[in-house]
C-alpha cells in the first residue's frame, strides 16, 4: 500500500550461511527513513505460518474487533497515546539498527466469533434469533512494534500469521496494490 510518498512495502530474500533463510521487507513511513522486519523461513517451503502485508487501518479495525482483547487498551490507543506505553522505547530502539537487523514480524491470529443477536418486536411479542461472524485478530507476539508503526502514520506493513488463516487475513485486511503469497523480489 502506497505511503503519503506512494513507496510500498518491498521484500527480499536473504539467504544466510548457518542461518535459515529469512524475508526482510523495507517497511515506508511517511515521516522519516524506512525501517526493516524480517521472518525465517524453512528451506524445503513447508512452513507453518506466512506474512501478509497488511492495511494499517483495515488491521487496526480487526484489532479493535476482538471483544475480550487483553490488549484493549493499546488498540484503541491513537498516534498520539501510544508513545506513552511502557514498553514503546524498546520498539524505537528495536527499529533503530536498520537493515542489518531487521525486527522480527509481529505474530498475529485470525480469529472468528459466532455472537447470538437477540431482537425483541413490539412489547416483546415475537423475537429474532440470529448469528453474526466476527473476525478479528489477536497477537502472540509484536503488540509494541505495531503500535509503533501505527504511531509514525504507517500506511502498511507485514504481520505473520498461520498459514492456513493467511490467505482470509489478506482478504480483509490486505494492503492494496499487495499480494498473497508473498514472493521475494
Amino acid at each position: 500500500m502506497p505511503n503519503m510518498h506512494g513507496q510500498l512495502v518491498t521484500t527480499s530474500l536473504e539467504k544466510r550461511i548457518g542461518y535459515y533463510p529469512r524475508l526482510v521487507f523495507s517497511v515506508p513511513l511517511p515521516d522519516r527513513d524506512p525501517v526493516f522486519m524480517s521472518m525465517n523461513i524453512s528451506e524445503d517451503g513447508q512452513d507453518r505460518n506466512a506474512a501478509v502485508i497488511v492495511d494499517a487501518q483495515k488491521f487496526l479495525a480487526l484489532w479493535r474487533a476482538d471483544p475480550y482483547g487483553s490488549h484493549k487498551h493499546q488498540a484503541n490507543g491513537t498516534p498520539e497515546t501510544w508513545p506513552s506505553d511502557y514498553k514503546y522505547m524498546e520498539a524505537a530502539d528495536g527499529f533503530a539498527p536498520g537493515r542489518a537487523y531487521p525486527v522480527p514480524l509481529a505474530e498475529v491470529n485470525l480469529n472468528h466469533l459466532i455472537d447470538t443477536i437477540v431482537s425483541y418486536k413490539f412489547l416483546r411479542f415475537g423475537k429474532t434469533v440470529r448469528k453474526e461472524r466476527l473476525d478479528c485478530v489477536t497477537f502472540t507476539n509484536g503488540v509494541t512494534r505495531t503500535i509503533w508503526l501505527l504511531s509514525h502514520h504507517c500506511a502498511a506493513f507485514p504481520v505473520e500469521c498461520d498459514s492456513r488463516s493467511a490467505p482470509e487475513l489478506f482478504k480483509l485486511a490486505g494492503a492494496a496494490g499487495t499480494s498473497f503469497p508473498i514472493n521475494a523480489e
